[in-house]
């Protein structure tokens, strides 16, 4: 038998990885199809709930993996579980009533397009069903999410954070660019001569550089060894740690570059094919440059000025 989420216990974790469990009050839920870099732009939304009752986000994947590198405590479950396949079923079932009736206030950001769910979502009059975001918007996804949670943008934290898992020990004490060339879509891809060019001037200057590759880039490694370590982490937070402990980073308009950027690190996002506004990561310091498909030389010259900085 599920636990009902009204009672159940709730794993909360300090900024310093230390964990205590408290006996919670009805919870919001929050039903999250996005992936990695959407979860990160949702990241200011479920501070702003959190503030007021715990939060259960069903999400999944690498969504699911960011969430619990959240600074806010939220139990994360999975946007599969039996309970949504039961919303989503055509038939009303009694134990979809029951289980929504433990949450004191819901948001999902699925299920606009089905009747059936927003119907059951809407009962009692606590459920808010908005549509996800897409491209082309007129502001900033992390601003959608605010405003769908209720929270008004200009005035909250619009700047998503995550919180930095314990970092790689390094040997050495070099200066570490992480390079982030991958992209889920290969028009949103920098070119390579880009990546390496930044990647022997870093090198030049004293430092390392370790170029991270993901299921998109499958085959790849031997052709990025040239510019430095190749690493493949095999879960969102191995990439939170090797990025938490790097000097910079460079990547394109990708989830890895939101991770990035919420962790604080600095860094450059080059946008090939997107532009800023509509899903870019946000970060205190990172820069954004906008690639000119006819001058990569001019980018290239544009991304080392920011970087350069962070050398010794």
């Amino acid at each position: 038998m599920l636990p009902n989420p009204a009672t159940t216990m709730k794993l909360e974790r300090s900024g310093t990885g230390a964990a205590t469990t408290s006996c919670s009050a009805k919870p919001t839920l929050v039903l999250f199809p996005g992936a990695l870099g959407d979860a990160v732009c949702l990241e200011p939304a479920i501070a702003f709930l959190a503030e007021s009752a715990p939060v259960t986000l069903h999400a999944r994947g690498g969504a699911a993996e960011v969430a619990a590198l959240y600074p806010s405590s939220v139990m994360v479950r999975s946007l599969d579980a039996v309970e949504i396949a039961r919303l989503f079923a055509p038939s009303d079932d009694p134990r979809t009533d029951a289980w929504l009736d433990g949450f004191a206030r819901i948001v999902s950001f699925t299920g606009a397009e089905v009747p059936a769910v927003v119907r059951r979502l809407h009962a009692g009059g606590r459920g808010v069903v908005a549509r996800f975001p897409r491209p082309p918007l007129d502001e900033h996804a992390a601003d959608l999410f605010l405003r769908a949670v209720g929270a008004d943008p200009k005035r909250m934290r619009r700047v998503p954070r995550l919180a930095a898992p314990p970092t790689d020990a390094r040997d050495d004490a070099l200066p570490l660019l992480v390079l982030l060339p991958g992209s889920g879509g290969a028009a949103k891809r920098a070119p390579r001569d880009l990546n390496a060019a930044l990647a022997g001037r870093w090198r030049a200057g004293g430092g390392e550089v370790t170029v991270v590759l993901g299921p998109a880039e499958e085959g790849e490694d031997d052709r990025w060894r040239a510019a430095g370590r190749v690493a493949r982490p095999e879960s969102v937070a191995r990439l939170a740690a090797l990025l938490a402990g790097a000097s910079a980073f460079v990547g394109n308009d990708s989830g890895p570059s939101h991770v990035a950027a919420a962790l604080g690190t600095p860094g450059v996002v080059v946008y090939a094919h997107t532009v800023p506004g509509h899903f870019g990561p946000r970060g205190s310091e990172v820069t954004s440059v906008s690639l000119d498909a006819a001058d990569v030389g001019a980018a290239t010259e544009t991304v080392w000025r920011a970087l350069r900085v962070r050398l010794p």
